[in-house]
């Protein structure tokens, strides 16, 4: 369900209820012992959430949606239960009650129309940002490689977004100068972009800035930002769409896109689909420019697992994982597929992948 590093945690799920387990990925060292925890009679949900290392959050929500959830708390260094005891959190159906979402490494809560909360360690709400209360798209998307951001954005209630992070609650003022007016923000790996428009000609401009919100570059001409191009900034007009280095240095050019583009980037590849359900991807060398083979189907979307830059690991239609070199977009290797007595499942935990098969976890190298 999540892990530190090299430290993975797992959640296990028999008659009796819900277990936690630690484990070092890299070695198969148990780092603590299965502790149980709920029992799934009287529940509606179950649901774990890394919330700064080295704890994990897990709460079990009641059936009745007036009762409240209980909340344990685990220390994965140690396995040392830190807290138990009633929340009024909640991890899903919660109407105007706080609703759990894990951004990075941190738990939040949302209230729809009210704003954000952070989460303590004893299962309490801590600090408080006002706003719309929702996560944008850009926080609901699949697996992606890059190391995820400890900043968050919500709508203010206004015209523009509010850029926080989910540490502490701080919010990140975008340094710009001039009188202007903010509009959509986007969370990228290293900071942040900003639509706005001045007051002198309302022409629409983006902005780049670090996580600290020092500027960092504005593309020339303006344009609008892409929510779905989430590891390296595209800016879109009714000219092109400009892909760009978070630091100002424009990557490509490529046609005006609909709908708006997805797009992955793995190693110095970029790997974009312009159709509605992502079923073709075309890539681009980001080192040269020049674009290469289009790969087709959906595994650079939802199905993507991880990669090593030359060989996708990608969910496939009767196998965990399948191997899609990134050259030729043509399948190298499958593992063997679930039988009806036996589920298999392959996670990226850190740097290695896992297989479950029934109840045993292995670690999976390179196929020789």
């Amino acid at each position: 369900m999540g892990s530190f590093g090299e430290r993975g945690v797992f959640l296990g799920v028999a008659n009796e209820g819900w277990s936690l387990v630690g484990v070092d990925v890299n070695d198969g060292r148990r780092l603590f012992a299965p502790l149980r925890l709920g029992s799934a009679e009287g529940a509606s949900d179950f649901k774990c959430f890394v919330n700064k290392a080295p704890d994990v959050l897990c709460i079990r929500q009641a059936a009745d949606s007036v009762a409240p959830s209980t909340a344990w708390v685990i220390n994965t260094e140690t396995g040392e239960l830190r807290f138990t005891g009633p929340t009024e959190l909640r991890v899903a159906g919660a109407q105007d009650r706080p609703r759990v979402e894990q951004i990075g490494d941190y738990a939040v809560a949302t209230v729809e129309g009210k704003g954000m909360y952070g989460v303590g360690p004893r299962g309490e709400l801590t600090w408080f940002v006002p706003g719309n209360g929702i996560l944008p798209a850009q926080f609901a998307t699949w697996a992606r490689d890059a190391i995820p951001s400890s900043l968050a954005v919500q709508n203010s209630g206004r015209v523009a977004d509010v850029v926080f992070s989910v540490a502490d609650g701080h919010v990140v003022e975008p340094k710009i100068e001039g009188d202007v007016q903010l509009g959509q923000a986007v969370v990228y790996p290293g900071g942040f972009g900003f639509e706005y428009t001045t007051t002198s000609d309302m022409s629409e401009r983006v902005a780049f800035f670090d996580d600290s919100g020092h500027k960092l570059s504005e593309p020339e001409p303006g344009g609008t930002l892409e929510t779905r191009s989430l590891d390296l900034p595209t800016v879109g007009s009714r000219l092109n769409d400009r892909i760009f280095a978070i630091d100002g240095r424009k990557l490509l050019t490529l046609p005006p896109s609909i709908p708006s583009p997805n797009a992955r980037l793995i190693g110095s590849r970029l790997y974009i689909a312009t159709d509605p359900d992502h079923e073709r991807w075309q890539q681009f060398d980001l080192q040269t420019g020049e674009a290469g083979k289009a790969c087709d189907g959906d595994s650079l979307g939802f199905s993507y697992i991880a990669s090593d830059g030359q060989v996708a690991v990608v969910l496939g239609k009767d196998t965990p994982a399948q191997g899609i070199d990134l050259a030729t977009c043509e399948t190298v290797w499958s593992l063997p597929g679930p039988t009806q007595n036996e589920i298999k499942e392959v996670w990226k935990v850190h740097t290695t992948l896992l297989e479950r098969s029934g109840d045993e976890l292995f670690s999976l190298v390179a196929p020789t």
